[in-house]
């Protein structure tokens, strides 16, 4: 299969044009102008915003700096019926402590001293439409239970006025922080958090879909001559196969700078080379391939290697058998290994793991070695599919995640000594050779349903039927009854 990595800008905008052309009697909706790319993640993001865009739930966008997180925010206020009032930009790490209440709810004339008239804050001047709060996790805690309460009743008093104010806003936040992490340490509160995380939206950065870089590079120079006149000039392909072997550490916001900084810089030429963004791109910037990237971190009292090791092998295995619908010679292919060493490394961990106590749910304990338990998910959506991963990841499950029934059946052979819960789209036509004997006597189940298919007639002392749409609050109590009842159907309802 030929890597995204190698497309041209030419091959990129032949997708883009391929997939716009499948249904040529619906044009391209005027907010998907915002969001420029062909990955799987824009298209994901594209999608969430088609199903709320009519709704009024908080949105809770996460991603680094500079990923584009403002950009999703306004590309959703146009998808929505709000889009005639603009919409309201508050930055939280620009507003002083001292002032930041005032800056959102407004001040009555009197209030404090050099108050000599009134003023409506931010959320009034949002009403009937959208606010947008960057960098949420900034807002200075004593602000934290009064935007708490304007979530919850719609609902305000200006500094020094006991008039309540309704407002009817849409709340979308951001934060390149990771405010589960904020919450732990008492920086953030933890009801706020989950009254914003409604609907969660997470943008990777720009090094985990540089498929999408040719087209930010024609949209960012078309941009730039736009402002600044001149010569028009294109990228070569050449530079724009150099530009996607980049880190990016500052993800789209570098690259809409590198591509000014070119233009700038090339003089009257036409054509944009490689050397016209070399020598502006930082030593951060190194080529991925040159560069060791690492997602641990040794703490000073060290890691246990194999064990880091092993967790990592254990990854990409369970990848490479989701990818391959859980054909291990094809899993083999994907990571370039003999089927007889796959075999062999699942063999290995499953022996490792089959001492592991047998004990499920009640509250999760890691696993043989130190691993967390971990959750096989089977879900094609998704936006659902991040909501129940990063609601079980704060539970403390680490997550298998599938679409395909197969590749379900294959990881729950292979892991049957460590998977401790098992969640699955009610809503798939058939799973071939399901039985008891597939799944420990006492594994939880939690079946996720649109309530047109019956439950499952399996281990119904230890089951769950979710009804879709749900929250992440819902999620959790299914899970809490889970360890505590008997088998019943929990109806959920996103968005009320």
């Amino acid at each position: 299969m030929r890597s995204f990595d190698s497309f041209t800008r030419d091959e990129a905008q032949s997708v883009a044009q391929a997939e716009s052309s499948e249904d040529s009697k619906k044009p391209e909706p005027a907010w998907r102008q915002y969001l420029i790319g062909v990955s799987r993640a824009v298209l994901d993001v594209c999608e969430v915003i088609e199903l709320i865009a009519s709704k009024r739930c908080t949105v809770l966008i996460s991603g680094e700096t500079g990923t584009g997180k403002e950009v999703v925010a306004r590309a959703l206020h146009a998808a929505s019926d709000r889009a005639a009032v603009p919409m309201v930009a508050v930055n939280c790490t620009a507003l002083p402590s001292n002032l930041a209440e005032t800056e959102l709810f407004g001040h009555s004339k009197g209030a404090f001293t050099g108050a000599h008239t009134g003023r409506i804050g931010r959320f009034e001047q949002a009403h009937r439409g959208t606010i947008f709060l960057d960098e949420i996790g900034d807002l200075p805690l004593d602000v934290q239970p009064k935007l708490l309460r304007v979530l919850q009743e719609h609902e305000l008093q200006r500094i020094g006025s006991s008039e309540t104010v309704r407002v009817d806003v849409r709340v979308i936040a951001a934060s390149n922080v990771d405010l589960e992490a904020a919450v732990r340490g008492k920086r953030f509160r933890e009801d706020l958090y989950y009254r914003l995380n409604v609907v969660p939206i997470h943008l990777p950065p720009l090094r985990e879909r540089s498929e999408d870089i040719p087209l930010l590079l024609d949209h960012f120079l078309t941009k730039v001559q736009a402002t600044e006149g001149g010569h028009l000039k294109r990228i070569s392909a050449e530079a724009a196969q150099f530009l996607q072997t980049m880190d990016w550490p500052g993800n789209v916001r570098q690259l809409e700078h590198s591509v000014q900084m070119a233009v700038a810089l090339s003089g009257d030429r036409t054509v944009l080379v490689a050397d016209d963004f070399k020598t502006r791109l930082s030593p951060g910037s190194l080529h991925i391939e040159r560069r060791v990237r690492t997602s641990v971190t040794i703490p000073q009292g060290g890691i246990d290697f194999d064990e880091v090791v092993g967790n990592f092998e254990r990854s990409l295995l369970h990848q490479a058998l989701a990818a391959s619908g859980g054909n291990k010679a094809r899993a083999a292919d994907l990571l370039r290994i003999k089927r007889t060493t796959l075999l062999a490394k699942l063999k290995s961990f499953e022996e490792r793991e089959n001492g592991t106590s047998e004990a499920v749910l009640s509250t999760p304990a890691p696993a043989k070695g130190g691993l967390p338990p971990a959750a096989l998910v089977v879900e094609k959506d998704s936006s659902v599919l991040r909501l129940i991963s990063k609601t079980l990841e704060a539970e403390g499950y680490r997550i298998l995640q599938t679409e395909t029934i197969p590749a379900a059946l294959e990881l729950l052979r292979c892991w049957k000594g460590q998977i401790r819960l098992l969640v699955l789209d009610l809503n798939e036509r058939e799973w071939p050779g399901l039985s008891a004997n597939e799944i420990t006597p006492d594994m939880p189940i939690l079946e996720i349903s649109n309530g047109n298919r019956a439950p499952f007639e399996l281990h119904q002392h230890r089951k769950r039927v979710l009804l879709s749409p749900f929250s992440p609050e819902q999620l959790r109590n299914a899970l809490a009854e889970l360890k505590t009842s008997d088998a019943s159907i929990i109806a959920a309802e996103c968005c009320a």
